[in-house]
């Protein structure tokens, strides 16, 4: 399971591998440009693949090396990370280790977007007290905020033997009492604990053999050594939406970048949109992750796999 990760992949990650296979049966390695959140190279990986996965956010592809070759320190990502804490991490990331930045910037911001804190500020002394509560087994904080909650239904989660039943107790109390500030708790809050479990479930990877098979680097996608039989996958920042935590992306530089790599490598790009001279492979329809972009949810156009023209041959 991939990293939380602002436009990932996650959802449409079998459409695309599957449709890279089809061109390429016998080929063994893929260069993943713009990895995130590893959606795509993680299912190349468990498919057999040598993966080259990249990304210019250092942060984000330390929390990666961190969760795969290391394994996290689950008692620092427990930790409950207050909108204070949030802000001095983004704003002196060097008083911090690099991965924890990323676990910050993936797993507590709104929508992933590594911007912004992942609570209001009305809200956030209920998602504490459930953390409290779910995490820590401390419901003082719960019962001060919602003294009415019956002691049969505290000490049923409490009983639970691992924060993980915790949550899912926590979730079903809120339906019984149909308690809107506890269902919003459950929704909105505990959805940063069910990150997390997205991350233990990569973190397992490491489990599966030595990983020989990965390399990870933090680079621009240009500066990447690209192996000379190896398939090329880019999900760049799409034009028009919300910019990445890196800033401007040249877009013009990008696709002349792509026309110049495709003379030797077989390459593949994630967008909306592509110059004239490359084709649709591959559309389907997503919502977007990305938060603050000038497309709206209810109006996003299809998602498309472009390639040069002429690059595949159609039966």
């Amino acid at each position: 399971m991939s990293i939380p990760y602002m436009g990932s992949k996650r959802k449409s990650a079998q459409k695309i591998y599957q449709t890279i296979i089809n061109f390429n049966p016998n080929k063994k390695t893929i260069v993943d440009l713009f990895c995130g959140g590893f959606a795509i190279g993680e299912l190349f990986y468990k498919n057999g693949f040598n993966v080259i996965a990249n990304d210019k956010n250092k942060y984000v592809v330390a929390l990666l090396d961190e969760t795969i070759n290391k394994g996290l320190n689950e008692q620092k990502c427990l930790e409950f990370i207050t909108r204070a804490k949030f802000e001095d991490i983004l704003k002196n990331p060097n008083n911090y280790e690099d991965w924890y930045v990323g676990y910050a910037m993936c797993i507590w911001s709104f929508g992933n977007n590594q911007k912004d804190y992942i609570f209001g500020k009305e809200t956030e002394p209920y998602k504490r007290a459930g953390h409290e509560l779910v995490i820590n087994k401390d419901p003082k904080l719960l019962k001060q905020l919602l003294p009415n909650i019956p002691q049969k239904y505290i000490d049923g989660i409490l009983k639970q033997t691992d924060w993980h039943k915790r949550r899912i107790a926590l979730g079903k109390v809120a339906k019984v009492l149909k308690n809107r500030i506890l269902e919003l708790q459950q929704l909105q809050q505990l959805q940063r604990l069910q990150r997390l479990e997205q991350l233990e479930q990569l973190e397992r990877l490491q489990r599966l053999e030595q990983l020989e098979r990965l390399e990870i680097h933090s680079n621009s996608y240009n500066k990447i050594q690209i192996p000379k039989d190896a398939i090329i996958y880019c999900d760049p920042p799409y034009q028009g939406t919300a910019e990445y935590k890196e800033g401007a992306f040249n877009h013009k530089e990008f696709w002349n970048w792509v026309r110049e790599i495709s003379k030797s490598n077989k390459i593949y790009i994630s967008e909306y949109n592509a110059p004239d001279d490359f084709e649709i492979l591959l559309s389907f329809s997503q919502k977007s992750t990305l938060q603050g972009g000038v497309q709206k949810h209810n109006n996003q156009p299809d998602e498309k796999l472009f390639v040069p023209i002429g690059q595949e041959k159609y039966n």
